[in-house]
Protein backbone atom coordinates (compact mmCIF):
# COMPACT_ATOMS: atom_id res chain seq x y z
CA UNK A 1 0.00 0.00 0.00
CA UNK A 2 1.65 3.10 -1.58
CA UNK A 3 1.04 6.09 1.52
CA UNK A 4 3.04 8.99 1.85
CA UNK A 5 3.40 11.11 4.77
CA UNK A 6 0.79 13.60 3.57
CA UNK A 7 -1.70 11.03 3.50
CA UNK A 8 -0.99 9.60 6.36
CA UNK A 9 -2.07 12.83 8.23
CA UNK A 10 -5.29 13.30 5.42
CA UNK A 11 -6.02 10.37 6.46
CA UNK A 12 -6.18 10.59 10.28
CA UNK A 13 -8.28 13.96 9.59
CA UNK A 14 -10.65 11.85 7.31
CA UNK A 15 -11.07 9.79 10.30
CA UNK A 16 -11.33 12.57 12.95
CA UNK A 17 -14.29 14.43 10.93
CA UNK A 18 -16.47 11.43 10.76
CA UNK A 19 -16.79 11.02 14.36
CA UNK A 20 -19.07 13.35 16.42
CA UNK A 21 -18.73 17.12 17.03
CA UNK A 22 -16.91 17.99 19.89
CA UNK A 23 -15.89 21.66 21.76
CA UNK A 24 -12.83 23.09 23.69
CA UNK A 25 -13.04 22.88 27.20
CA UNK A 26 -12.12 26.25 29.74
CA UNK A 27 -8.21 24.24 30.21
CA UNK A 28 -7.97 23.42 26.55
CA UNK A 29 -8.15 27.01 26.17
CA UNK A 30 -5.30 27.75 29.28
CA UNK A 31 -3.17 25.60 27.19
CA UNK A 32 -3.54 26.68 23.75
CA UNK A 33 -0.72 28.93 24.17
CA UNK A 34 1.88 26.16 24.51
CA UNK A 35 -0.22 23.91 21.96
CA UNK A 36 -2.54 24.56 18.93
CA UNK A 37 -5.48 26.01 19.25
CA UNK A 38 -8.00 23.22 19.52
CA UNK A 39 -6.50 20.25 21.84
CA UNK A 40 -9.25 17.90 21.38
CA UNK A 41 -8.61 17.44 17.01
CA UNK A 42 -5.17 17.82 17.77
CA UNK A 43 -5.14 14.64 20.55
CA UNK A 44 -7.34 13.32 18.09
CA UNK A 45 -5.62 13.17 15.02
CA UNK A 46 -2.39 12.18 17.36
CA UNK A 47 -4.10 8.87 17.92
CA UNK A 48 -5.07 7.80 14.52
CA UNK A 49 -1.77 8.88 12.80
CA UNK A 50 0.07 6.61 15.21
CA UNK A 51 -2.46 3.74 14.19
CA UNK A 52 -2.08 4.36 10.89
CA UNK A 53 1.70 4.62 10.79
CA UNK A 54 2.39 1.69 12.69
CA UNK A 55 -0.32 -0.71 10.60
CA UNK A 56 1.46 0.31 7.45
CA UNK A 57 4.94 1.84 7.85
CA UNK A 58 8.45 0.23 9.12
CA UNK A 59 10.06 1.73 11.17
CA UNK A 60 9.06 4.98 13.40
CA UNK A 61 9.43 8.51 13.27
CA UNK A 62 10.88 9.15 16.74
CA UNK A 63 14.94 8.22 17.56
CA UNK A 64 13.43 7.23 20.81
CA UNK A 65 9.76 6.04 20.97
CA UNK A 66 9.32 6.38 24.94
CA UNK A 67 8.17 9.68 26.17
CA UNK A 68 11.11 11.45 28.41
CA UNK A 69 10.61 13.57 31.22
CA UNK A 70 11.97 17.47 30.41
CA UNK A 71 11.36 20.69 31.88
CA UNK A 72 10.01 23.17 29.34
CA UNK A 73 10.98 26.80 30.11
CA UNK A 74 9.96 29.64 30.83
CA UNK A 75 6.94 27.33 32.59
CA UNK A 76 9.85 25.29 35.00
CA UNK A 77 7.49 22.71 34.82
CA UNK A 78 8.58 18.97 33.99
CA UNK A 79 6.25 17.17 31.17
CA UNK A 80 6.73 13.99 29.41
CA UNK A 81 8.00 14.82 25.70
CA UNK A 82 9.21 13.05 22.72
CA UNK A 83 10.54 14.62 19.59
CA UNK A 84 8.88 13.37 16.06
CA UNK A 85 12.38 13.34 13.46
CA UNK A 86 9.77 12.55 10.55
CA UNK A 87 7.44 15.77 10.76
CA UNK A 88 9.83 18.09 13.15
CA UNK A 89 7.49 18.26 16.19
CA UNK A 90 7.26 18.07 19.94
CA UNK A 91 5.22 15.55 21.61
CA UNK A 92 3.89 16.41 24.89
CA UNK A 93 1.34 13.97 27.31
CA UNK A 94 -1.21 16.46 29.03
CA UNK A 95 -3.37 14.34 31.37
CA UNK A 96 -4.36 10.92 28.77
CA UNK A 97 -3.80 13.39 25.65
CA UNK A 98 -0.93 13.54 23.57
CA UNK A 99 -0.56 16.89 22.37
CA UNK A 100 1.45 18.70 19.92
CA UNK A 101 3.86 21.78 20.93
CA UNK A 102 3.00 24.99 18.86
CA UNK A 103 6.51 25.81 17.03
CA UNK A 104 5.50 29.19 16.72
CA UNK A 105 5.51 30.17 20.20
CA UNK A 106 9.11 30.33 19.62
CA UNK A 107 10.47 30.96 23.52
CA UNK A 108 9.57 27.39 24.80
CA UNK A 109 13.14 25.31 25.69
CA UNK A 110 12.92 21.91 25.92
CA UNK A 111 15.45 19.77 28.97
CA UNK A 112 15.09 16.52 28.48
CA UNK A 113 16.56 14.73 31.48
CA UNK A 114 17.22 11.74 29.62
CA UNK A 115 20.59 11.83 27.49
CA UNK A 116 20.65 16.03 28.43
CA UNK A 117 18.91 16.77 25.46
CA UNK A 118 18.22 20.74 25.15
CA UNK A 119 15.77 21.62 22.15
CA UNK A 120 15.44 25.23 21.32
CA UNK A 121 12.79 26.16 18.39
CA UNK A 122 14.58 28.04 15.82
CA UNK A 123 13.81 29.79 12.37
CA UNK A 124 15.92 28.38 9.22
CA UNK A 125 15.76 30.47 6.14
CA UNK A 126 17.35 28.19 3.91
CA UNK A 127 14.87 25.56 4.51
CA UNK A 128 13.33 24.65 0.84
CA UNK A 129 10.34 23.62 3.07
CA UNK A 130 7.41 25.71 3.53
CA UNK A 131 8.04 25.10 7.47
CA UNK A 132 10.80 27.38 8.47
CA UNK A 133 10.94 26.91 12.13
CA UNK A 134 12.03 23.45 13.61
CA UNK A 135 13.60 22.02 16.76
CA UNK A 136 17.68 21.96 17.40
CA UNK A 137 19.43 20.15 19.86
CA UNK A 138 22.19 22.57 21.40
CA UNK A 139 25.38 21.48 21.66
CA UNK A 140 26.96 24.48 22.61
CA UNK A 141 25.96 27.58 23.41
CA UNK A 142 27.80 30.94 23.95
CA UNK A 143 26.81 35.18 23.28
CA UNK A 144 28.54 35.24 20.50
CA UNK A 145 27.78 31.83 18.63
CA UNK A 146 25.57 28.74 19.40
CA UNK A 147 26.33 25.22 17.84
CA UNK A 148 23.21 22.72 16.83
CA UNK A 149 22.56 19.61 15.42
CA UNK A 150 19.28 18.53 13.17
CA UNK A 151 17.95 15.53 13.42
CA UNK A 152 15.71 13.80 10.56
CA UNK A 153 14.08 10.95 9.97
CA UNK A 154 12.39 10.70 5.96
CA UNK A 155 9.42 8.67 4.99
CA UNK A 156 10.44 7.38 1.96
CA UNK A 157 8.64 4.33 -0.40
CA UNK A 158 10.68 1.19 -0.66
CA UNK A 159 10.27 -1.47 -3.89
CA UNK A 160 10.50 -4.84 -2.93
CA UNK A 161 11.25 -7.45 -5.96
CA UNK A 162 8.97 -10.92 -4.65
CA UNK A 163 9.76 -14.14 -6.27
CA UNK A 164 6.47 -15.43 -7.84
CA UNK A 165 4.67 -12.18 -6.35
CA UNK A 166 4.06 -8.50 -7.76
CA UNK A 167 7.29 -6.76 -8.56
CA UNK A 168 6.28 -3.22 -8.37
CA UNK A 169 5.13 -4.25 -4.49
CA UNK A 170 6.22 -1.43 -2.41
CA UNK A 171 6.07 -0.30 1.23
CA UNK A 172 7.30 2.57 3.32
CA UNK A 173 9.48 3.12 5.91
CA UNK A 174 11.23 5.81 8.17
CA UNK A 175 14.56 6.13 7.20
CA UNK A 176 17.01 8.13 9.23
CA UNK A 177 18.74 11.02 7.78
CA UNK A 178 22.71 12.22 8.33
CA UNK A 179 22.58 14.65 10.94
CA UNK A 180 23.40 18.43 9.90
CA UNK A 181 24.77 21.19 12.13
CA UNK A 182 23.75 24.94 12.23
CA UNK A 183 24.49 27.76 14.48
CA UNK A 184 23.27 30.81 15.89
CA UNK A 185 24.64 34.18 16.03
CA UNK A 186 24.59 36.56 18.52
CA UNK A 187 21.41 35.02 20.08
CA UNK A 188 19.68 35.87 16.95
CA UNK A 189 16.26 33.08 16.82
CA UNK A 190 17.98 31.94 13.57
CA UNK A 191 19.72 28.59 12.15
CA UNK A 192 22.59 29.14 9.73
CA UNK A 193 23.77 25.26 8.15
CA UNK A 194 27.06 24.60 9.11
CA UNK A 195 29.14 24.18 5.77
CA UNK A 196 31.07 20.70 5.14
CA UNK A 197 33.99 22.39 3.59
CA UNK A 198 36.83 23.91 5.92
CA UNK A 199 37.23 26.90 3.47
CA UNK A 200 33.50 27.77 3.36
CA UNK A 201 33.98 27.64 7.33
CA UNK A 202 36.51 30.05 7.95
CA UNK A 203 34.52 32.70 5.75
CA UNK A 204 31.22 32.26 8.21
CA UNK A 205 33.75 34.40 10.95
CA UNK A 206 34.99 37.73 9.33
CA UNK A 207 38.04 39.12 10.78
CA UNK A 208 38.82 36.09 12.68
CA UNK A 209 39.32 33.60 9.27
CA UNK A 210 43.71 33.58 10.03
CA UNK A 211 42.92 32.28 13.43
CA UNK A 212 40.29 30.06 12.70
CA UNK A 213 42.19 28.54 10.20
CA UNK A 214 45.21 28.03 12.09
CA UNK A 215 43.42 26.52 14.86
CA UNK A 216 41.50 24.24 12.60
CA UNK A 217 45.16 23.12 11.15
CA UNK A 218 46.48 22.96 14.95
CA UNK A 219 44.29 20.90 15.68
CA UNK A 220 43.06 18.80 12.99
CA UNK A 221 39.32 19.59 13.24
CA UNK A 222 37.28 18.41 10.70
CA UNK A 223 34.19 20.27 10.05
CA UNK A 224 31.69 17.02 9.79
CA UNK A 225 32.83 15.68 13.17
CA UNK A 226 30.37 16.64 16.40
CA UNK A 227 33.08 16.70 19.04
CA UNK A 228 35.09 18.90 16.67
CA UNK A 229 32.87 21.47 15.88
CA UNK A 230 32.11 22.07 19.53
CA UNK A 231 36.18 22.63 20.11
CA UNK A 232 35.77 25.20 17.37
CA UNK A 233 33.04 27.05 18.06
CA UNK A 234 34.38 27.17 21.80
CA UNK A 235 37.37 28.73 20.52
CA UNK A 236 35.75 31.03 18.35
CA UNK A 237 33.94 32.28 21.39
CA UNK A 238 37.10 32.55 23.16
CA UNK A 239 38.68 35.60 20.57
Amino acid sequence: MKLSIKQLVATCAIILFSTAGFSQTARQAAQASMFHDNLTLQSQMQKNFAAIYKANVEGTPYYDEEFNSANISPMNKVYLVRYNAALDDMEVIQSSDTLIMNKNNRNYVIKQNKGSITYKILECAENKKDEKLGYYVALTEGTNVALYRKDRKKFVEVKKAAYGGNLNASSAKFKKQKSEFYIELNKSGNAIEFPRKKKDVIKMFPGKEDLVEKYIKKNKIKVTKEEDLKKLISYVNSL
